[in-house]
């Protein structure tokens, strides 16, 4: 499929922090000339600064991004761009997505079902006026609905259930992330993208490996270049560099000057 039925330009940003993935995007979104891309970041403070300054037509956002998720980026906007959410979640949220007329691709993303993307994108047009109503509704359905309080860890035949309150903070370590807790340290299998979304909101993402309960933080010290030191109330004083992409939320969150 060509863009050559169309006569109207749509500039378009595009929002992944995977280089690959976004040269990947840009290859694919060559073959319809009238989708301009006019910019690219990787972070959701990046992605609200962009598409309210610079107001494009179109947006493929990926939800799993730093600072902000896809969720939080859509919440900050002042102007309603068409979005494509370019996604790896499960098959009840892409559900969702369609019920609320939005539209999805999963990666790796397929040339055939970009073409049907493409083909949507061209008849709705001008038709988006209501469409961040239903995105916010939709985040409204999922926080209610996802909020978890209990975490299950493998002890041989057994599950343990560890209490979201009782967790200082999670930590990503190869194929496995580890929770701490004041009794020490216990390893499951859930991915820290996995837990973002589904934590309740004392739970804050401060680095790709680490999620920190900000309940849990005995002191904050400024490190250099927007970075920060959070040292946890645990037996070990455990100490946590956060990570610059994560300046904005952590400032914000922790109501930091």
């Amino acid at each position: 499929m060509s863009g050559s039925q169309f006569q109207e330009e749509i500039t378009t940003l595009l929002v992944d922090d995977e280089e690959m993935a976004i040269h990947r995007l840009k290859k694919s979104l060559s073959a319809y000339p009238h989708i301009k891309v006019i910019g690219a970041v990787g972070d959701g403070p990046a992605a609200v600064a962009f598409i309210n300054d610079h107001r494009p037509d179109l947006v493929f956002l990926d939800i799993q991004i730093p600072a902000f998720n896809g969720f939080e980026v859509l919440n900050q906007l002042e102007y309603t761009p068409l979005i494509v959410f370019v996604t790896a979640y499960e098959e009840y949220a892409i559900k969702a997505f369609e019920k609320n007329s939005l539209d999805y691709l999963l990666k790796p993303v397929e040339d055939g079902r970009l073409a049907l993307t493409i083909k949507r994108i061209g008849q709705r047009k001008g038709e988006n006026g209501d469409i961040l109503g239903k995105i916010r509704r939709l985040i409204s359905e999922r926080e209610v609905k996802d909020v978890i309080s209990t975490i299950p860890v493998k002890r041989g035949d057994k599950i343990q259930l560890v209490h979201v309150g009782d967790i200082v903070f999670f930590e990503a370590k190869e194929k496995y992330v580890s929770v701490h807790t004041p009794d020490g340290e216990k390893l499951i299998e859930y991915s820290l993208s996995y837990l973002e979304d589904r934590l309740p909101p004392e739970f804050l993402r401060v680095h790709r490996g680490f999620i920190v309960n900000k309940l849990k933080i005995r002191e904050i010290q400024k490190y250099f270049k927007g970075t920060y030191i959070l040292v946890m109330n645990d037996t070990k004083g455990s100490k946590i560099k956060s990570a610059y992409s994560y300046h904005d939320i952590i400032k914000t969150k922790l109501l930091l000057p």
